[in-house]
């Protein structure tokens, strides 16, 4: 299954990569909106930032300016989107040092090395764990996007590194810890400790699985452990070959959430990654499964850890049926009421939604689904991430939409102002 959203108009893109001035708006007594100064709210359908207690989850940031005008060189809006990253961490009263997971997405695989280039001049002395991954397209033609998420607590925030493995200035540790979660870096189907690449996919899955499970034992947890799993694939056509050797590694029923996502190409000449989130205390893990879902021995459709919801991406399809439509809006509807099945499930609704990535067929179909996407919510927009993943533009599914959610309390004051 391949999984697939993000505004593509230039004022999306101007008033979205604000990057200086930011102020806390309150959205209730437990979400924050980290609002840039001079963002027009009400023509957009994202947060800038969504701070739940001290984590913060940052919407996929461009390189626009705050004057809405785009650096000429990759290398300079490299520099810009990070800056704009930069600017809402300062809104929360943090900065690189606080970020714990990353997502850059890039529409040309030359860039990389480029991208590195700015990455490690500008990230600091605690890089956070990191995925690169090269995409189709990005709103408002941007060749590069960066989302995050960060953390208050630098105390208890470390780098995981298993034994023998490659450490050095420029090297992404292979997990951050903060606290009770981990968040790991894109793990590939190299052998660590040779350097040497699987020799065929297969190889590779098992090798980039066994990395997964050497990073998280070196945290002293296990695949049990994991909440939430992206596969990101360079290859199609290879759907059934990773699931059957990924359902080994996990209990039956008990699966992560997870998002099979087919991209244009991974660094290194990857064929597949897998980037994950796990939680250490397993009392604390519950997946949610609806009753209109039966068990699956790949994904749940949800992952509840404490008060945190981490939601298998979802498209239109209906249960039972599959996809009975080539209609985009009817799709959406569908995906979004997937959605809400897995929220209703963990006692939650469209308000408690923090981080949402929209995978889009195709990246011209963004404002159809704008007009679909901002009417269920109600009470702000979460941080949002959209791209066209790969080029398969003949794909049954329109669109494909992932969640994380936190549950809180909507008892305290709604500025009007995060509203639609």
């Amino acid at each position: 299954m391949i999984d697939r959203f993000k505004r593509s108009l230039p004022s999306f893109a101007c008033l979205f990569f604000c990057a200086f001035g930011l102020n806390l708006v309150a959205q209730d007594s437990g979400l924050k909106v980290i609002q840039p100064q001079g963002h027009a709210a009400a023509d957009s359908f994202y947060s800038p930032g969504i701070l739940t207690g001290s984590t913060l989850y940052i919407s996929g940031q461009g390189s626009r300016k705050l004057d809405g005008t785009r650096p000429p060189g990759f290398a300079e809006q490299v520099a810009q989107a990070l800056s704009n990253v930069q600017a809402v961490l300062k809104g929360a009263s943090m900065n690189f040092g606080n970020v714990v997971w990353m997502n850059i997405y890039l529409t040309d695989e030359q860039d990389v090395a480029g991208m590195d280039e700015i990455y490690w001049q500008t990230i600091g002395q605690s890089p956070p764990a990191r995925t690169v991954l090269t995409v189709a397209a990005l709103p408002d033609g941007e060749k590069v996007e960066i989302n995050c998420i960060a953390v208050a607590d630098t105390i208890h925030r470390e780098a995981i590194w298993p034994a023998g493995w490659a450490r050095g200035p420029h090297v992404d540790p292979p997990a951050i810890r903060a606290g009770e979660i981990m968040y790991l870096s894109a793990q590939g189907g190299r052998d660590p400790l040779t350097g040497r690449q699987a020799s065929d996919f297969s190889g590779e899955v098992r090798q980039a699985l066994e990395n997964v499970n050497n990073v998280l034992k070196a945290a002293q947890l296990s695949m049990k452990n994991v909440l939430w799993v992206n596969p990101y694939m360079s290859t199609g056509g290879q759907y059934d070959v990773m699931g059957k050797i990924y359902a080994s590694y996990f209990e039956f029923g008990n699966t992560p959430g997870r998002g099979t996502i087919q991209v244009v190409g991974l660094p290194k000449g990857d064929h597949i990654v897998f980037s994950c989130i796990a939680g250490a205390d397993l009392s604390k893990r519950k997946a949610i499964r609806p009753r209109n879902m039966p068990p699956s021995p790949t994904a749940s459709p949800g992952i509840l850890y404490g008060d945190t919801l981490y939601l298998s991406a979802k498209d239109g399809f209906i249960p039972d049926q599959g996809i009975v439509t080539p209609d985009l809006e009817l799709q959406l509807r569908q995906s979004m009421r997937n959605l809400l099945d897995g929220l209703q499930e963990a006692d939650m609704d469209f308000s408690d939604v923090v981080f949402s990535t929209v995978y889009l067929r195709q990246i011209q179909d963004a404002d159809r689904v704008n007009a679909i996407y901002g009417k269920f919510f109600k009470g702000g927009y979460p941080a949002r991430s959209a791209l066209q993943q790969n080029f398969e533009v003949h794909n049954e599914a329109t669109e494909q939409i992932s969640f994380i959610a936190v549950k809180h309390s909507p008892t305290g004051h709604v500025d009007k102002g995060t509203r639609r």
